[in-house]
């Protein structure tokens, strides 16, 4: 990382002297500034230094990128001028080379460590030839006696070696101090260094001291704006409430219904001009209240996530685009109107016109493309819905969604144990043919609205939409199980609000294990799932044996049906039934589901070619099951199930018993039991190898 700054310099008498500073962005002023300075008298030089810092070395490098030298001028002072003195002393003593105490010297660059190194290996091979031949001269002309002392032997020996080490420090300290005593090693000036660092540090404080000055002034100007539009809209609705009471107690005149029509058309105009024209005012209230939503929203974000790049910003497009379609279904509001406020809260926030127009209309091609995506799009609809649930901390969440965004992708477990629901639109394809097109997307949309408001309730993840339906996974039963049952309670509402076109979806569930790749689920548990929610009908929760087995010790209601034939089962499978009705009658539901049971086998007859005989559970699995109900009754010896039998007309007047086929909670007995009990009698599908592996893991889990 580098830091750049410029510096003004002027000369003034014989030195470089900085004048003013700059930030990196500042160049332009820097040298606008110093064409100011031009015009000054005394002033000798004028110039713009781009200062370039790097953090890694705590090098400066200096590069002049404006300069300006003032024009000598030919006439010589007068005589008698009394600073001629002091002129000519100053023309005589100027500086030809920058004297600035913190810029480098030219002519004195500083030596590598490398080049110390080589100079230094000179010294010394230098210094051992020079001690070399000296030492060869006084080994060739000492004498063999000096004085009563004889220099022969190892004296002799003794005498060469000392001189030929003498000579060698002689040498090596004489070579040093000249060829290296000027060197300087280029180390970074760590004073100069701490002084930029504390002038960075001011420089970033006043940054963001004004920035958040300009962030708090527009806070409170949109807070004035959205002020002022309520106040506008509670005007409004007080003046038309004013004429329609005076309309209501005064005979009109035939001819003011025109002069009315006329001010209807001024008025909208007049709207028209001010950009409202396309949301009523209660569609102009719902959106102040989606905006001082997500405002009180933005302004909680820390200082550090408020400096928005364009991937944040379109995950706030998408954020922003849930809390809109999570409010739309609150308040009953139809597509178009829900689009057209996404619309406007968009350009609020500076998106262009055009662009707005697009994503709203267009955001839901996004959602699938990325988990991520759909993530933000649910975590603005669960964030509104807290808050119109009178829970306020909810504006505090987006800082953690975005967190969330902005984390990298992690690698996923390709193959895990998870929950698959499908649903489907009852009669899509016919209401398209019948009503068109737009009326059959209005249908879609609010099967949409539906379903993925509940996915965000209850931790559902989205994976695709299936063009009348939509495929989502759970991370275990009993959230699936909610999921559903509020998704057909909320479908009732939306139908007895009395449509154009009501709405029937039927829902499957299984489980088991999937392999997820490229944001999609695939397996023997997906298919199988899409065949159940195909045997459903209208208004109908149909799940496995395996859902089933896993949900008991809840206050979830079942009752059986089946035979169906479905490919890939060897045999006839049975299906539970999820009554999600509370105020449903389980013993009507239980002799209905009796009573189609001859239909289905005679069906499931003609399709496989086999009689439908509902399978028995194998000896393993009876082992399996009966020390877990031995332990709840270990006195009682185990009793034979009994078998089904059709349920026997009640006669008149009787009350109606429980049929054999109602399945009601069972709280007393051990959840393990009984999903045992539920594994051996789901049919079993052909004997495949992946299949079967997969049996086995959810038997033994």
């Amino acid at each position: 990382m580098g830091q750049k700054s410029y510096e003004v310099q002027v000369m003034q008498g014989d030195r470089w002297r900085i004048h003013a500073q700059f930030p990196e962005n500042g160049q332009a002023d820097a040298i606008e500034e110093a064409k100011t300075l031009e015009s000054l008298p005394g002033i000798a030089g004028i110039k713009v230094v781009r200062d370039d810092y790097d953090d890694r070395t705590g090098l400066h490098k200096s590069h002049v990128v404006h300069k300006h030298t003032p024009k000598k001028s030919a006439r010589k002072p007068a005589a008698g001028n009394k600073y001629a003195k002091y002129q000519n002393r100053a023309n005589a003593n100027r500086a030809s080379q920058i004297d600035d105490p913190f810029a480098e010297d030219p002519d004195k660059k500083p030596s590598s460590g490398m080049g110390v190194i080589v100079k230094m290996l000179m010294v010394l091979l230098f210094s051992i030839a020079l001690s070399a031949v000296l030492t060869g001269l006084i080994s060739a002309f000492l004498p063999t006696r000096l004085g009563d002392i004889r220099l022969i032997g190892t004296m002799r020996a003794n005498v060469i070696i000392g001189s030929a080490i003498v000579f060698f420090l002689i040498s090596v300290t004489v070579s040093f101090i000249s060829f290296m005593g000027r060197d300087e090693l280029d180390v970074p000036d760590f004073e100069r260094e701490a002084k930029r660092k504390k002038q960075k540090a001011a420089q970033n404080r006043q940054k963001a001291k004004k920035l958040k000055e300009q962030e708090e002034e527009v806070a409170k100007k949109e807070m004035a704006r959205i002020k002022r539009e309520k106040e506008k809209q509670a005007e409004e609705e007080a003046l038309k409430a004013q004429q329609e009471a005076e309309e209501a107690q005064e005979p009109q005149a035939p001819e003011e219904p025109e002069a009315e029509a006329e001010d209807d058309s001024t008025k909208e105009d007049e709207e028209g001009e001010d950009g409202y024209s396309r949301l009523s005012p209660m569609a102009e209230k719902h959106k102040a209240n989606l905006m001082t939503f997500f405002g009180e929203a933005v302004r909680n974000l820390p200082a550090e996530r408020k400096k928005m790049d364009n991937y944040n910003r379109f995950g706030l497009n998408l954020y922003l685009a849930g809390c809109a379609e999570a409010l739309g279904g609150e308040k009953n509001l139809d597509g178009e109107t829900t689009t057209l406020i996404l619309s406007d809260a968009l350009q609020t926030m500076g998106l262009k016109e055009e662009h707005a127009e697009s994503f709203a209309r267009r955001y839901e091609d996004y959602l699938l493309q990325d988990a991520r995506y759909m993530e933000m799009f649910q975590s603005g609809r669960r964030s509104i819905s807290d808050f119109m649930g009178g829970k306020k901390e909810a504006t505090d969440e987006l800082g953690g969604s975005l967190d969330e965004w902005n984390k990298p992708k992690t690698a996923e477990d390709p193959e895990k144990e998870v929950v698959v629901m499908f649903t489907d639109i009852v009669g899509s394809t016919a209401m398209t043919h019948e009503q068109g097109n737009m009326a059959a997307q209005e249908v879609v949309r609010a099967h949409n609205r539906v379903v993925r408001d509940a996915l965000a309730k209850t931790g559902g993840k989205e994976i695709k939409h299936t063009g009348d339906g939509i495929m989502a996974s759970f991370e275990n039963v009993t959230s699936s199980l909610l999921a559903t049952q509020q998704m057909q309670m909320m479908i009732r509402m939306h139908n007895e609000q009395g449509p154009t076109l009501p709405l029937k979806v039927k829902i499957g569930i299984n489980a088991g294990r999937v392999v997820m790749e490229e944001q999609d689920l695939y397996g023997v548990t997906v298919q199988m799932a899409a065949r159940i929610v195909d045997k459903a009908t209208d208004d109908q929760i149909l799940v496995s044996d395996t859902v089933y087995g896993m949900a008991q010790g809840g206050q979830w209601r079942f009752v059986k049906r089946g035979p169906f034939y479905m490919k890939g089962i060897n045999g006839p499978a049975y299906l539970q039934e999820l009554v999600w009705d509370d105020k449903a009658d389980i013993n009507a539901i239980a002799a209905e589901a009796e009573a189609e049971r001859p239909t289905l086998e005679q069906t499931y007859a003609a399709a496989s070619g086999q009689v439908a005989v509902e399978p028995k559970p194998t000896q393993e699995q009876a082992d399996l099951a009966a020390p877990q109900a031995q332990g709840e009754q270990p006195a009682a010896a185990p009793a034979a199930a009994p078998a089904e039998t059709p349920a026997a007309t009640p006669a008149p007047g009787a009350v109606a018993q429980p049929s054999p086929q109602v399945q009601q909670p069972h709280e007393g007995q051990p959840a393990q039991a009984q999903a045992a009990k539920a594994y051996a009698q789901q049919p079993k599908p052909v004997p495949e190898p992946a299949q079967a592996a997969q049996e086995k893991s959810l038997h033994e889990g």
